[in-house]
């Protein structure tokens, strides 16, 4: 009768070494293990206890419950599909409330310019002396007046209604796509950072009696976010790829229509509010381990607040070096 071979003699076809790239993670639900394994519907990395067999892989215990709870009809999701929400968690939501009132609070804003600027013909422009009584970004004000409410107020107050109009579309279009992978709280805490930062660039950088006025600058920083999210995600869906160089090449278009266009477009409130985006997109999405599921998390939040704490400090700065 012959033994079995030993281990110094096993065959070489069951020595399989781990894959030193192997994709290891933790599971969701039991943070302290770690596991290869994700759910076939979410994407979720789930441990052994968690795995549910399913007629493809395995699944999670709420993707289970979720569908046997037959409250509403089921909705149909390719894997494909699934995989473009790009570390979303599954399915992403069809509202967009934030781009809605970002878009509304834009509009109410040009509107009462519109009553309150005295002589403006429709579609025409609002005078420079009625924009900067009404909020928009002058940085000797800001600097030795300190009204540093100016920095925010400027964000939503247009020149006229081309102005307005094209922000708006760029906003609704690309903001509406980015908050459904992000969530509505942390787009909008995005925008508003994003804006901040392109008035602080403008606040150090430019023309110090001009008034700037525009949401160009959160606008930019949706769109770097946007940029930055699908370069992250490149190697997980090819959609990714596609959206990479759709972004950017608008971003070099506007780029290019920025430094060589009109002198009345603010580069600063272009560059600072690109530049913004990308540093609240990593805090929101690196800082935060969860990924863009569920409430942001503390991490996120620090890490946001550095950069906000960074642009307050380069206000502070200015305004004593003016």
């Amino acid at each position: 009768m012959s033994t079995p071979p030993t281990d110094d003699r096993m065959p070489p076809d069951f020595q399989t070494p781990v894959p030193p790239d192997l994709d290891v993670r933790f599971c969701y639900r039991h943070p302290d293990r770690e596991t290869g394994v994700s759910c076939s519907s979410c994407g979720r990395p789930i441990c052994h206890e968690c795995m549910v067999p399913a007629p493809v892989g395995f699944r999670c215990p709420e993707c289970v419950r979720e569908q046997n709870r037959g409250a509403e009809r089921t909705r149909v999701v390719t894997r494909g599909q699934l995989r473009s929400r790009w570390g979303t968690g599954g399915v992403a939501p069809r509202v967009t409330p934030g781009t809605k009132v970002l878009v509304g609070i834009n509009v109410a804003f040009f509107l009462f310019e519109m009553v309150l600027a005295a002589g403006m013909a429709f579609g025409g422009g609002v005078s420079a002396r009625s924009l900067t009584s009404m909020g928009a970004l002058v940085p000797a004000l800001v600097a030795l007046e300190h009204e540093y409410w100016r920095l925010l107020t400027s964000m939503f107050l247009h020149a006229n209604l081309f102005h307005i109009l094209f922000n708006m579309w760029a906003l609704w279009v690309v903001g509406s796509f980015l908050e459904r992978v992000m969530g509505t709280t942390r787009f909008v805490l995005l925008y508003l950072v994003s804006g901040l930062a392109g008035s602080v660039l403008v606040l150090i950088a430019g023309p110090e009696l001009v008034p700037t006025v525009g949401a160009s600058g959160a606008i930019f920083g949706v769109f770097g976010a946007t940029f930055l999210w699908a370069y992250l995600s490149r190697g997980r869906d090819m959609m990714a790829g596609q959206l990479v160089r759709s972004m950017g090449l608008i971003l070099v278009l506007n780029l290019v229509i920025t430094f060589v266009g009109s002198s009345y477009i603010s580069w600063q409130a272009h560059v600072g509010g690109l530049i913004g985006g990308l540093a609240a997109f990593a805090a929101l999405r690196l800082g935060d381990r969860t990924g863009f599921r569920g409430r942001v998390g503390n991490d996120a939040l620090v890490a946001l607040g550095v950069v906000v704490a960074i642009l307050f400090a380069l206000v502070v700065w200015r305004a004593q070096t003016f």
